[in-house]
């Protein structure tokens, strides 16, 4: 009896100390109904892929200074807080673009 109490103490002290998982799938298991929707859930996948392609836009090589990349990226920041992940992606890309053309003349 002893054994057990010290047992079923221990997986309870266990299981309350335990650190939960802030990973979003397992919140959402723990708030069920209160859950992103599948649509809500693809949207921001889609903004996520859009944030890393401004990084990889902005951020092609270590080694050599594109002054190009340098300044859509000074201006990234001010770009996001007006607009969504991917419009502000479109616009640095259309923008490195038409310099980039400017620039090869």
């Amino acid at each position: 009896m002893h054994k057990l109490l010290i047992a079923s103490l221990a997986l309870f002290t266990s299981s309350v100390f335990a650190e939960p998982s802030y990973q979003y799938s397992n919140i959402a298991q723990r708030y069920g109904k209160h859950a992103l929707s599948e649509a809500k859930l693809t949207e921001l996948k889609m903004q996520a892929e859009c944030l890393v392609g401004i990084k990889k836009l902005n951020f092609k090589r270590k080694d050599s200074f594109d002054p190009i990349a340098e300044w859509t990226s000074f201006r990234t920041r001010s770009l996001l807080e007006q607009y969504s992940p991917c419009e502000t992606l479109v616009m640095l890309e259309l923008a490195q673009k038409q310099l980039r053309a400017i620039a090869s003349k």
